[in-house]
């Protein structure tokens, strides 16, 4: 008999999703079920699939790619990985074969399971499908061409196999999430897909790799899913009840206090380290003005802060019109002349100077309470860019680093397939459409006018670049777009990836608007080039190939 341990996961997410939970437990002990008792108890195989929803969600979850552009400046001492140090001996998540081959059993299993219900059994079927493709598609966007694994494989079956193309892969992944969208149903529980969550995927996936017409038609029937944009933007990032209530969010990762701590979610990694010295001696010193507000105190372990190049992206409301200001623009300046009539999703997503947060009013310049030559214990815990996040933070709910908390995050939302369906449209050349679908995100989210429908395909791609770069900050998006961007315009290198200095505030206290090179710990060194066409993918691992010599190696690599 070969028996099948069930990870105490499982056993969590069953009292979380199955409403059989107690018949579960009630089955026998959990520790040691045998593989029949699985695939014939449909409360069991469940578990098994909550399980896999699990492994492959924690790709998907708090990946902040972002760090690897120019949205963000990483922090003093940062433990970010450093893209630009890449080697062909690091891995960068190339074996992600255990979660496919689980996806592979469940499938397997489930086909030639005679014991549950037709209904039960197809929509588990279906979601295994589905994870199996996010999975293909986590890989295919940082390596192109994957093996293809398409069962379980046996100990006398050949575990060496070839890459497939890229197009192969994509066909492949295609194939699994269409499939998957004839039995999952369009509704569900939290955290469990609907075939609007795998028409979403499909937006995403056919779009990376530009089968337009599949982003199209994929985008047509998320439309028919009752879906809107939410008001204010920040409703699915502010706090959990509101983010598991959002009428956007398509599908969402989700974790109780029970199964989560502050340490697991984005707000870690997000959040200043700086509290009043009466509070803790050593950080914040009286001098600094003004003290934070009794019972703030702040202990993240920040890793990273928006850049002035992000914040430059929010447009401003001029006379009808949105307009792009940058820093030089407002150098010498007053800066509160710079935070006005920005894009509503500014102050909903950055912290400025001078802005509220929690019950405290955090500011940036020099003798503030957020400069870096403020904190006695270094520039560490504080900003050194002149901003901090809010977006993903629940200011209302602000808890220490091992405290439980429930979080949410989106993983497919709306905002996201309009953009998608624009740049579909824009790359066919139907313009009328792509600018009627960048607007929406544009002027419900952002409050902004509306790009004229006589604008110049020129006109908007400049638009739907900024669009897409503020719509999604920090969601893990604008390294995937700026690579298939270029790969779409047959560019030459993708300047916005080459090694730059970022610019981070530096005001005085007077505040007057003036900036700085911030770039001293950027992921990109500011000789770096980022290799053109080589680095559009990932390097297989080395120790893989010579494990494995049917693999190949990418192009330049």
């Amino acid at each position: 008999m070969i028996n099948i341990r069930i990870p105490k996961i499982v056993l969590m997410t069953l009292v979380l999703f199955s409403s059989c939970a107690k018949d579960v437990l009630d089955t026998e002990p959990l520790d040691k079920v045998s593989s029949k008792d699985v695939w014939n108890d449909s409360s069991l195989a469940e578990g098994f699939i909550f399980d896999t929803y699990q492994d492959v969600m924690n790709l998907w979850y708090n990946q902040r790619t972002d760090d690897w552009t120019d949205n963000t400046i990483p922090n003093v001492g940062s433990r970010n990985a450093q893209i630009g140090n890449i080697q062909i001996t690091d891995d960068y998540g190339w074996n992600q074969y255990s979660k496919i081959r689980k996806c592979n059993l469940a499938i397997a299993e489930l086909s030639n399971s005679t014991s549950i219900n037709e209904n039960v059994r197809n929509r588990l079927i279906a979601e295994a499908k589905l994870l199996r493709a996010m999975t293909n598609f986590w890989m295919a966007r940082r390596f192109g061409g994957v093996m293809k694994v398409d069962k379980p494989l046996q100990s006398d079956e050949d575990f060496f196999l070839s890459r497939m193309t890229e197009r192969e892969t994509y066909d492949f992944i295609l194939q699994d999430a269409n499939e998957a969208t004839i039995d999952l149903p369009e509704t569900a529980e939290k955290g469990r897909f609907t075939k609007f969550a795998a028409y979403a995927f499909i937006t995403q996936a056919a779009l990376q790799i530009g089968d337009y017409d599949d982003v199209i038609e994929a985008a047509n029937m998320v439309e028919q899913g009752g879906y809107s944009l939410d008001v204010p933007y920040s409703n699915m990032f502010k706090n959990f009840e509101t983010a598991m209530a959002s009428p956007e969010i398509i599908f969402l990762y989700h974790a109780g206090g029970e199964r989560s701590r502050f340490i697991d979610t984005p707000m870690q990694n997000m959040t200043p380290n700086n509290s009043n010295a009466e509070v803790y001696p050593g950080k914040l010193p009286p001098s600094a003005i003004p003290q934070f507000a009794n019972g703030d105190y702040f202990e993240g372990w920040p890793d990273r802060w928006p850049s002035q190049n992000i914040v430059d992206a929010y447009l401003i409301k001029d006379n009808g019109e949105a307009v792009q200001k940058t820093w030089q623009d407002w150098e010498g300046q007053p800066s509160k002349l710079a935070w006005q009539n920005r894009d509503d999703r500014f102050e909903q997503t950055i912290v400025r100077d001078s802005a509220q947060y929690r019950s405290s009013i955090f500011t940036f310049r020099r003798g503030g309470n957020m400069h870096w030559t403020s904190f006695e214990g270094g520039p560490w815990g504080v900003s050194t860019s002149g901003y901090a996040f809010r977006k993903w933070i629940y200011e209302d709910e602000f808890v220490f680093w091992d405290l439980p908390v429930d979080y949410a995050e989106p993983i497919f939302r709306l905002g996201e397939v309009y953009l998608n369906k624009a740049e579909a449209y824009g790359r066919k050349g139907n313009l009328s459409s792509a600018i009627e679908y960048m607007n929406y995100t544009r002027t419900i989210h952002g409050g902004l006018p509306a790009l004229s429908s006589g604008a110049s395909l020129s006109e908007f791609w400049n638009a739907y670049k900024i669009e897409r770069r503020v719509e999604l900050a920090f969601e893990d998006d604008r390294y995937w777009s700026l690579i298939r961007w270029a790969r779409a315009e047959n560019a030459s290198g993708i300047p916005e990836l080459n090694g730059y200095k970022l610019r981070a505030l530096d005001m005085q206290f007077d505040g007057i608007f003036h900036t700085i090179d911030g770039g001293g710990a950027g992921a990109f060194p500011e000789n770096f080039v980022f290799e053109y066409p080589k680095r559009l993918f990932f390097p297989i691992p080395d120790s893989e190939i010579r494990r494995n010599d049917k693999l190949t190696q990418n192009p330049g690599w």
